[in-house]
């Protein structure tokens, strides 16, 4: 984003606003990393023999933070692995792990490591397992997959510091040192803070920045694109919600480590006191045409589908009202990105509530395709709407639900083969899975569909705080 860049704003097609603008050691070796595919959505990887390696977001260590490395082991036989703790005080921490078969082992980093931040990179031996992590928050948990690999690019769509802390965590897992480049879109224009010009990270450790302490207060949108040289990097964002534009709660997300052409989302409503958009970053240097698809089918013939058309023009950010849009009917729905020619970053920010009882969730889409999809972290509750299973082709299929145990992957009664609907025959539809009463409290969960498919479950928030978030499953790939 180092050429000049547009702002736009639209509200269901009109346009509203242009701007031009184990055993235990410090300071360890350096780490042999393997990376399984390039940078993109997290996977359950499937090809056994080779070490996989996980990167996480990273989490707050200071009063009252403090978050775990969850992690998942699904085969029959004990995972075996390592956890490299890095730090914004620079001290790398790496420990020795094992979890037994058909298990999942939490680590809790702040025993581990000190420091405002600690990001945790995660090699399993033998390649099979899957890693996310959890921030614990007094504004709420955060859960997320970690990610397969760095990156030299990452991009996040949404934020803002309006009545709401945002810091960018950067860290660098690799031994040498690296430089970034930080660029922002802002209602204003085009950002680019002398000091997060060409900024130097050192090897093995984390980089906290405070949007605000770099002139950005009371944004109202900022999109962030990151770019590192010579070595690849993580990034995330740190959102402290407290009121501004409605928004409330926290939340510890990965940025985008590259940009796609389809990004789907499960997890849309229209209803009172809940607010909706999507925001579609095009971060390239040519103009995108983009589709979005919004549909509400739980049953062939009750299907709304409304299809709308933006043009986002290069280097710029498309805001869309979900709420505005004609027709959509009250109640749940899902929504298909389409950006065929060039490559966008695409977030839904839903609020649902208000005032101190409002709770904000902001996400990437889904992107990939695949019918086996794992919630690794078990859920601590369930409800009405635990998960939903959202189908992505115009064929009907179903979907099962299979818990891992000590026994193996046991299937649950009354959710196999359930309907999985098409909305029509050119776009899916979607199922909201009712748990309530399965007890499916404590283990990890595969989703297998029969089409291809996407998965999101909708956990609690903590102990005493109300409302859920919405996190993507991990697909097989």
């Amino acid at each position: 984003m180092n050429r000049r860049l547009l702002l736009i704003v639209i509200v269901l097609g009109s346009l509203v606003g242009l701007f031009v603008f184990g055993t235990e050691s410090e300071n360890p070796g350096a780490s042999t990393f393997s990376v399984l595919g390039p940078p993109g959505m997290p996977f359950a990887p499937t090809q056994v023999g080779i070490n996989s390696s996980w990167f996480c977001a990273g989490v707050p260590a200071t009063s009252q933070r403090g978050g775990d490395v969850i992690v998942t082991n699904p085969t029959a036989v004990p995972l075996r692995g390592r956890i490299t703790v890095f730090s914004t005080s620079r001290k790398v921490v790496m420990q020795d792990i094992s979890v037994g078969a058909r298990d999942s082992g939490s680590f809790a980093l702040e025993k581990l490591a000190t420091g405002d931040y600690l990001s945790a990179f995660v090699e399993l031996d033998g390649g099979l397992g899957m890693v996310e992590q959890r921030v614990r928050h007094p504004n709420g948990r955060s859960l997320s997959p970690c990610s397969n690999a760095p990156s030299s690019n990452w991009y996040l769509a949404d934020g803002i510091t309006l009545s709401a802390g945002y810091d960018l965590v950067v860290t660098n897992p690799f031994p040498d040192y690296t430089n970034i480049t930080v660029s922002v879109l802002t209602a204003d224009g085009v950002r680019t803070p002398a000091k997060l010009q060409n900024q130097t990270i050192a090897g093995q450790s984390v980089l906290k920045i405070d949007l605000e302490q770099f002139g950005l207060r009371d944004e109202q949108l900022l999109a962030i694109e990151v770019n590192s040289t010579p070595e690849r990097v993580v990034v995330s964002r740190a959102q402290n919600y407290y009121g501004g534009l409605g928004r409330n709660g926290y939340a510890m997300t990965l940025g985008a480590p590259s940009t796609d052409n389809r990004w789907f989302f499960a997890d849309g409503e229209k209803a009172d006191n809940t607010s909706e958009s999507l925001t579609l970053l095009n971060p390239s240097e040519l103009p995108a045409s983009v589709t979005v698809q919004v549909f509400t089918a739980t049953e062939g013939g009750d299907e709304f589908v409304a299809v709308q058309i933006y043009d986002v023009a290069e280097g710029s950010v498309v805001k869309v009202d979900v709420d505005a849009i004609a027709g959509l009917p009250n109640g749940r729905h899902a929504l298909v990105v389409n950006s065929p020619e060039v490559g966008i970053v695409a977030e839904q920010v839903i609020t649902r509530g208000s005032g101190g009882g409002a709770v904000t969730v902001v996400s990437l889409g889904a992107r990939v395709s695949s019918t086996r999809w794992w919630v690794p972290t078990a859920l601590q509750d369930v409800n009405e709407a635990a998960m939903v299973v959202m189908n992505q082709t115009g064929e009907s299929g179903t979907f099962s639900l299979f818990t891992l145990g000590p026994g193996g992957l046991q299937p649950v009664p009354g959710f196999q083969k359930v309907a999985l609907p098409a909305a029509s025959d050119f776009v899916g539809g979607f199922a909201d899975v009712d748990l309530t009463g399965t007890g499916l409290i404590g283990q990890p969960i595969l989703v297998e569909t029969t089409v291809d498919s996407v998965v999101l479950r909708r956990p609690n928030r903590g102990t005493g705080l109300k409302g859920r978030t919405s996190v993507l499953a991990v697909p097989e790939i």
